[in-house]
């Protein structure tokens, strides 16, 4: 199945892949399978979305169809055909 990709700021540059990415996966992915997938295919370094046990960076977000993946199933979120993840890092401040 096809799914598409946006990667913001420090993601797009660390990835360096193109806005949006199509992306191949396979029928049962989820968005973990996701995150590995794309750190493979680059080469990035797998602490670039997860810590050392293995859990999201708490400065990484994860969207699915526009819906944060906190309130779905977080990265057991299965993925679908046409779905749009966007990956990006939260930033706060007053």
């Amino acid at each position: 199945m096809k799914i598409n990709v946006h990667l913001k700021g420090r993601f797009k540059e660390a990835l360096k892949l193109p806005d949006p990415y199509a992306l191949e996966i396979q029928d049962d992915a989820n968005v973990r399978g996701l995150l590995d997938r794309l750190c493979q295919d680059t080469g990035c370094p797998e602490d670039t979305f997860f810590n050392k046990d293995l859990r999201l960076k708490p400065n990484v977000a994860v969207t699915k169809n526009g819906r944060f993946i906190i309130h779905l199933k977080w990265l057991d979120t299965l993925l679908e055909t046409g779905d749009t993840v966007t990956i990006f890092t939260l930033h706060c401040g007053g």
